[in-house]
């Protein structure tokens, strides 16, 4: 009677588990979704391709589309994937165009051939870091301080400080602050600190789209920082302890 017992109990724990992962997989659906409605948009207008010869160069990839008879003027953003070393294209990467009238001609060409290798051109997924982007966030009283992470390793202070004043506002001097490992090599995330709480709202709505604010076209993830103060030890890029004291 004993091992029977066990057993049952076995198969009730393995019930209840595969229960509980189906619910996990419903939310993450759901919070999928949700996400990509707050840049519908902006992911309408832009493919993914991959099968890239990886010795074409941007002009190739430009004259394969316009020849598929999509005006050069409709091509708005390039975001190839690189390797770091040579700067060679890895093969695949996001197109996006100034309309979803074009991105939808450019799914026609799925299977046309550039340079001898066929394309595989198909609508992109939305990236993991933004399906992590809460649809509502609450902006805490006078922050001017935002998160952001997902950021490119090789990036460096004054790339993510040229993207957000061009996109967002005013940024304090020396207010980017991106924290480094032991090797002096970025840990992908840091804080922001902007003049003004417009700027920071202004991130965190763009960061909301896809693709909305991009760093070498890895797309970033924003969120307020609570406390509007960077939090952990900094090291700037020339290796100095950042001791800069956050009102």
């Amino acid at each position: 009677a004993k091992p029977k017992r066990k057993r049952q109990r076995k198969r009730k724990k393995k019930s209840s588990a595969t229960e509980d992962n189906a619910t996990d997989g419903e939310h993450a659906t759901t919070h999928k979704h949700s996400s990509s409605n707050s840049g519908e948009d902006d992911i309408s207008s832009t493919v993914y391709v991959k099968g890239f010869p990886f010795d074409a160069t941007e002009d190739d990839i430009r004259e394969f589309f316009t020849n598929g008879g999509i005006p050069e003027s409709e091509i708005m953003e390039m975001r190839l994937a690189r390797w770091q070393d040579s700067g060679r294209l890895r093969g695949y990467g996001h197109i996006a165009f100034k309309t979803s009238n074009s991105a939808s001609k450019a799914l026609e060409l799925n299977g046309k051939y550039l340079n001898k290798r066929y394309l595989i051109i198909e609508k992109p997924n939305l990236p993991k870091v933004l399906q992590q982007q809460q649809e509502h966030r609450v902006q805490p009283d006078g922050c001017k301080t935002i998160f952001i992470k997902n950021l490119p390793y090789d990036c460096t202070e004054a790339e993510v400080l040229d993207v957000l004043e061009d996109k967002c506002g005013k940024i304090l001097d020396g207010g980017v602050r991106l924290p480094q490992n032991a090797s002096r090599q970025l840990k992908g995330f840091g804080y922001v600190e902007f003049k003004n709480p417009e700027g920071a709202a202004s991130a965190v709505e763009l960061a909301k789209k896809p693709f909305g604010l991009c760093v070498k076209g890895r797309p970033l993830f924003v969120d307020y920082e609570e406390n509007n103060r960077a939090k952990g030890s900094f090291r700037t890029t020339d290796g100095q302890l950042w001791r800069k004291k956050l009102l």
